[in-house]
């Protein structure tokens, strides 16, 4: 006990020495620090804004052919030629001037029903975009089309004459874990050997009334490959119990004396003792993968198939506007449960974002007392996700997450038509099958 009655105030006088050469002589040096962050922040952001607002934008819409039977990994390819959209940034080029990795945004809408496919890109990625479509879909009709958002305005603070509701979606576990994608829907044996995920989605569109709106945003910004697959081999060697490496933060280098201290073994500093390290055995690699069960094994299959794909930082917004004497709370059903096919124990779900982004707040305890408070949450809510949808804005909502072209093909594709099935007549598709004129076609002279 003596020991430790002179070890103590001396550790006592070290944090107050550590105390005052922090807050009290050098405070302003924080001070410092953090307003050149915050003016790097101003600065940036507007070197950014700028250099996205001098980009020009254009619209798309995509008409389907009236039977289709391609595969959905014809999109998966698309997705793969679009990431050409890619490109490194040099030191000046993303600091000084401001270029930010550009994005598309895919959307499906109903306006009263009519299904329509629209994709909001960069002009200078148009004839990219096109052939990727025309290569696998050669009957297909491209044409580009104004903003069917224009004419749509909403101020939850002004607006009294429509309503809306929406929300962003976010991944149930790491980003690094896939979905079911399209591939866990075919079955060779079966009489349908396709079967399409989102049939039940696309029905649903087709049957909204003709006041109603609602519309479905990807957005989606091409990653290089080493920005997020070294997270996916992490997640393997953290499921397979080997060594995953740490890497020190900034903050954690200057709470690594803190933390020393609060790791500090006064038995053994004073009797001595080691801390593990001269153990071979203990410091040996291990990897769990024999003890592991099928469905952890499966899971880690899977994840490896994932970041083996080229991906994409996306972000998944839904939107219904419809007047508000109108509303259908039933449409909420309808829009939130649209990716429940695609999730199940092995793999993650996609689930509505219902914290942060879900226009509707619920009360706590009692409705009347909070409502004056949900009212100021919600309508804080309706004009975020309004603004983020009709600008197609990456900054607004909830953050971003990953995913591969495999999985953006199950979530963004043409509605699948079989021996027994037919995609929904409100989806718009091409009027007549388009080809060629024979070679050896006879032509008159006039």
């Amino acid at each position: 006990m003596e020991i430790l009655k002179n070890i103590l105030p001396n550790f006592v006088d070290i944090f107050r020495l550590v105390f005052l050469f922090t807050f009290t002589y050098y405070g302003w040096v924080i001070f410092v620090f953090g307003l050149i962050y915050m003016l790097w922040k101003l600065y940036y952001g507007e070197i950014e804004h700028q250099y996205v607002g001098s980009q020009e934008w254009i619209f798309i819409q995509i008409k389907v052919p009236r039977e289709n039977m391609v595969s959905t990994l014809a999109v998966e390819q698309i997705f793969s030629q679009m990431h050409a959209l890619h490109v490194g940034k040099t030191f000046a080029e993303k600091y000084v001037e401001g270029q930010v990795q550009l994005w598309y945004s895919l959307e499906v809408i109903s306006m009263g029903g009519k299904i329509s496919f629209v994709i909001r890109l960069p002009a200078k990625m148009k004839d990219v975009v096109e052939s990727a479509f025309y290569s696998h879909y050669p009957q297909a009709e491209i044409s580009e089309i104004s903003d069917y958002m224009e004419n749509f305005h909403y101020d939850p603070y002004k607006s009294d004459d429509i309503e809306i509701f929406g929300c962003e979606w976010k991944l149930n576990d790491s980003d690094v874990i896939p979905i079911k994608t399209y591939k866990d829907f075919e079955h060779a044996t079966a009489e349908e050997k396709i079967i399409d995920p989102l049939a039940n989605f696309f029905e649903g569109l087709a049957k909204i009334e003709p006041f109603e709106f609602i519309g479905f945003q990807i957005i989606i910004r091409p990653l290089a490959d080493d920005e997020w697959q070294p997270r996916g081999l992490l997640k393997v060697k953290e499921l397979t119990g080997e060594e995953v490496p740490h890497s020190m933060s900034f903050f954690g280098l200057l709470l690594k004396p803190f933390e020393w201290f609060a790791r500090f073994s006064y038995k053994e500093t004073v009797l001595g003792g080691g801390h593990g390290h001269d153990n071979p055995e203990k410091n040996k690699p291990k990897n769990n993968w024999m003890s592991m069960t099928e469905m952890e094994k499966e899971r880690v299959n899977l994840i490896e198939k994932k970041i083996g794909k080229p991906g994409y930082r996306t972000k998944i917004r839904m939107l219904y506007i419809v007047p508000k004497d109108k509303f259908e709370n039933a449409r909420k059903s309808l829009m939130s449960g649209i990716y429940r096919p695609l999730g199940s124990v092995m793999t993650n779900k996609l689930r509505p974002d219902v914290k942060k982004t879900w226009t509707n707040a619920d009360y706590l305890i009692s409705k009347s007392f909070e409502q004056p408070f949900l009212d100021r949450i919600s309508r804080y809510r309706k004009k975020h996700l309004f603004n983020g949808y009709k600008l197609r804005h990456h900054h607004i909502g909830f953050n971003w997450f990953i995913l591969n072209i495999e999985e953006l093909a199950t979530i963004y594709h043409f509605p699948i038509t079989t021996k027994t099935t037919m995609a929904p007549s409100a989806v718009e598709k091409t009027e007549s099958k388009k080809s060629q004129p024979p070679v050896n076609l006879p032509v008159g002279e006039l």
